[in-house]
């Protein structure tokens, strides 16, 4: 039993707010670490501290002194070396290892590990000297950082300039990788691990928005299955699986995107952890195992049941089952109100959760434009028939509205049902 046990969860965002509902609902004492005061996560947590999820020592040092059962990393790709460390030093449960730490750490040694098995990644240059002019637009981002941070498109020499002086800034290495600003469709894969075997359990379609005009695009909805997924199936899951066994990945779950033009995809952004996204929500609904607890019993020392394992490998993505998750972005302000959010559930049957993260009173300053911190709320539908699918998404798009303190509409985009095809 894992009631009563002390777990330390690294970073404290919006969308670690729903893993440490899950622990509290499962008896389990949550202690959030984050440098920032009042983040998010801490606000629900039993106690919290802040901590920078960076410094290992620190994290040892508190760990020690509060006596912890197991330590679980939040939505946060720049906290997984800290992750690895800090459960190395105290001896506790990890569900990455050395490999894979190294492997998904950073976009520089995905792509290499990526062309070793063959996998294409998105073209990419050296350096700014090496663009021509003939190859913008170009996007220039850190080699370490998640959410869009830290992330431009190019589309001259002066942009580039400013933007690889952004880039170096927000990387905590400072080091940036400058691609091909790809225009054609977005993909991700959601894979699980469990004993060893490699489960391809979703596939999606993602859609970002158009109306940005700084920063990257920014995602605005996804649909699942991907129109893809055969093709992707039938060319990329053989030496992909390949590339994850020689990781010696035995637990977890790993999201990665792709761009597909012209018949290839292109590898280029992994996730070796439970998705801000929220794949594991249309998962539950589906095999009715929350993948969230899987990580908690982890954590603590616990494993599955002969029921959940045989639930796990057998779950793997169809191309006849429909969901979407419907993103709102907001433009630049305060949220003064907002209606139509809480009885979306209660009043369209297909909407099976809604994770909000931000509220009456928070601003959407410059900076988070372009960058996912701009994300209102993500709403997760699904529904048998398409055709209903589609209605229920006309519907709660009718439904939900942000304002400003002025009365100003603030919503800038989300996806439409015309997506949905």
């Amino acid at each position: 039993m894992v009631s009563g046990k002390k777990l330390m969860i690294l970073g404290a965002n919006p969308e670690t707010i729903p893993i440490v509902e899950v622990a509290r609902l499962m008896g389990v004492h949550t202690i959030v670490v984050d440098p920032v005061q009042n983040s998010p996560a801490k606000k629900i947590a039993h106690e919290s501290y802040c901590v920078d999820g960076l410094d290992v020592d620190a994290l040892y040092n508190l760990a020690l002194k509060i006596k912890i059962d197991g330590v679980l990393l939040g939505v946060a790709d720049i906290l997984v070396p800290s992750y690895f460390k800090l459960c190395k030093k105290l001896g506790l449960p990890c569900y990455v290892n050395s490999k894979s730490v190294d492997a998904f750490g950073s976009k520089d040694k995905f792509n290499q590990l990526c062309h070793e098995f063959g996998i294409d990644t998105t073209p990419s240059f050296n350096n700014k000297d090496d663009v021509l002019p003939t190859n913008y637009p170009v996007l220039v981002k850190p080699v370490d950082s998640g959410a869009g941070i830290g992330i431009s498109v190019c589309y001259n020499d002066a942009q580039l300039n400013k933007a690889c002086l952004k880039a170096e800034t927000v990387s905590k290495s400072g080091r940036i990788q400058i691609e091909k600003f790809m225009q054609c469709d977005d993909m991700a894969v959601y894979c699980a691990f469990h004993d060893g075997v490699t489960i391809l359990q979703a596939t999606n379609d993602r859609y970002t928005t158009k109306k940005n005009d700084k920063g990257s695009p920014v995602c605005i909805g996804a649909v699942y299955p991907s129109n893809h997924q055969a093709e992707f199936s039938e060319k990329v899951t053989e030496p992909l699986f390949r590339m994850l066994k020689s990781l010696d990945v035995s637990f977890g779950v790993l999201n990665i995107q792709f761009f597909y033009d012209k018949g290839k995809f292109y590898a280029y952004d992994p996730g070796f952890r439970l998705q801000g996204e929220g794949v594991h929500y249309h998962v539950q609904n589906e095999i009715g195992l929350d993948q969230r607890s899987w990580f908690i019993r982890f954590a603590l020392g616990h494993s599955f049941t002969e029921n959940e394992r045989k639930q796990v490998l057998r779950y793997k993505a169809a191309e006849d089952t429909h969901f979407a998750t419907i993103w709102f972005l907001l433009k630049e302000g305060v949220i003064g109100s907002v209606k139509g959010l809480n009885e979306l559930q209660s009043v369209i049957p297909s909407v099976k959760y809604v994770l909000q993260r931000l509220h009456p009173g928070d601003q959407v300053s410059t900076d988070m434009l372009g960058t996912e911190k701009q994300v209102f709320c993500r709403i997760y539908v699904q529904n048998l028939d398409i055709k209903l699918l589609r209605d229920d998404v006309d519907r709660l798009l009718a439904r939900v509205s942000v304002f400003s303190l002025d009365g100003a509409n603030m919503i800038l985009d989300a996806m439409g049902s015309e997506k949905i095809i």
